[in-house]
This record gives C-alpha cells, sequence and structure tokens, in this order.
C-alpha cells in the first residue's frame, strides 16, 4: 500500500480520534451512540497510522504529491 495521506492530513485524524474518544465516553462508551464514535476513532486511528486511506481512492484523489522520476 502507497501512502495518500499528508501528514498534516494524520495529525487531524489522530486529533480527531482523540476528541472522538472523549466523546464517547461522555456519552458513555456502552450505549449505541458511544460504539458508533468509537469505531469512527479506531477508523480514524488506523488510517493515520497507516498513511493509507482506501476512501481517497474512489475519487481518484492523491493528496500525497508524488515524487517525479
Amino acid at each position: 500500500m502507497k501512502r495518500n495521506i499528508r501528514n498534516t492530513d494524520r495529525l487531524a485524524r489522530l486529533v480527531i480520534a482523540a476528541l472522538a474518544v472523549w466523546l464517547a465516553i461522555a456519552v458513555g462508551a456502552g450505549t449505541a451512540g458511544g460504539i458508533i464514535v468509537l469505531v469512527v476513532a479506531g477508523i480514524m486511528t488506523a488510517t493515520a497510522l497507516s498513511g493509507f486511506c482506501p476512501l481517497y481512492l474512489l475519487p481518484g484523489r492523491i493528496s500525497r504529491r508524488r515524487k517525479l522520476a
């Protein structure tokens, strides 16, 4: 997998994941809303750590600059 997320996007995803965990705890982690928010936090964390987002492939968007040979 080639990385298609820039570092600023990765940082933003980690911040959003942290806020989502806080929100899940605030509403109750065992509630339906809390579980949904925790799943979103997990997805954001996974894509931030891997540097790859499969949704960016759908519209053909590449947010990371390609190196010219």
